[in-house]
């Protein structure tokens, strides 16, 4: 299974980077501006399948909680990503890191609908209250659909889901639960100041395998010259619900769903600061790090950095 997954992934992103059409300077958006080069390698600008819809590329994609911060744009694209996160020492984990590296995939089917594979990819987990090991995880996708769309207003909402299946490894905590996550997002510009929210229902398809959780998401960014937007993001993730698969007090925040037994009504927010670059508009690099505005102890959030590339189609 696992060279299934690199060989997919490997031919998605050469797919994506080694496009050979003709260059076209027309077929973006009139507000998007680009640090290296605005050119792209497809001249239609209509949209559709692959293209997705046309007319939000000046927007800059979110880059905190990667795994449910979906964004409301519709496009082809892979984003490899890099993450590392640290664990409080005085968490019932007691200290430690996680570092995981993925590539999500997204495939416009029509100008609205999308198919997105949000999680997959390899982790490394050296918890120091747990066994260190390193293996797969679990894979989740689904669709989304833009179902308002104003692009004279600069505004843009969409709704959508991901099922999460069972098939990660056990050492790393990314197997035990099967998981349906509904989610909205909406995007609103104002000249060079654009704004994103998310807000995600984690459910657990059995209520003692998983906690239900519910996140929100708030992203804003500024363009301060071509192509580049300095981005501030607000994450939240509310346990609502216990589950019987671990006698723990901490979660699993987005890393995976541990379905412990004395969560219900904590809270974990975390504020973020970082930039994206858009090099092109089939390339983008967004780099963020995050730290806990609640207290670290009472979860497994110490901080954490993340980085990524995206190529767009």
């Amino acid at each position: 299974m696992g060279c299934n997954r690199v060989s997919f992934g490997s031919l998605a992103l050469l797919a994506l980077a080694t496009s050979t059409a003709a260059f076209a300077q027309d077929s973006v958006s009139d507000k998007a501006t680009f640090a290296i080069s605005d050119t792209r390698a497809t001249s239609d600008r209509e949209s559709g399948f692959l293209s997705g819809l046309r007319g939000f590329e000046h927007f800059y994609d979110p880059i905190g909680n990667p795994l449910y911060f979906e964004t409301p744009l519709n496009n082809s694209s892979a984003k490899l990503l890099f993450l590392r996160h640290d664990f409080p020492s005085d968490s019932q984990l007691q200290g430690g890191d996680l570092t995981v590296v993925a590539l999500q995939l997204r495939l416009a089917l029509t100008e609205r609908l999308g198919f997105i594979a949000t999680k997959d990819g390899y982790s490394w987990l050296n918890a120091d209250g747990l066994p260190e090991d390193e293996g797969w995880n679990s894979i989740a996708a689904g669709l989304k659909y833009a179902f308002y769309v104003d692009e004279e207003a600069d505004l843009i909402a969409t709704g959508g889901f991901r099922y999460m299946f069972d098939v990660g490894t056990d050492g790393i905590l990314q197997s035990g639960v099967q998981e349906l996550s509904p989610f909205i997002s909406l995007a609103k510009g104002f000249d060079k100041l654009h704004l994103m929210a998310n807000l995600t229902d984690r459910i657990p398809l059995d209520s003692d395998d998983g906690n239900n959780v519910l996140q929100w998401d708030l992203h804003a960014d500024y363009e301060v010259a071509d192509g580049i937007a300095p981005t501030v993001e607000l994450h939240s993730l509310h346990y609502l619900s216990d589950g019987e698969r671990f006698p723990l007090k901490v979660g699993g925040l987005d890393y995976t769903n541990l379905g412990s037994n004395d969560v219900s009504g904590s809270t974990v927010i975390s504020l973020g600061g970082g930039c994206r670059f858009k090099l092109s508009p089939h390339m983008s690099i967004g780099v963020m790090y995050e730290y806990p505005l609640t207290n670290p102890d009472a979860d497994i959030h110490d901080g954490r950095f993340t980085a990524d590339l995206i190529l767009t189609w």
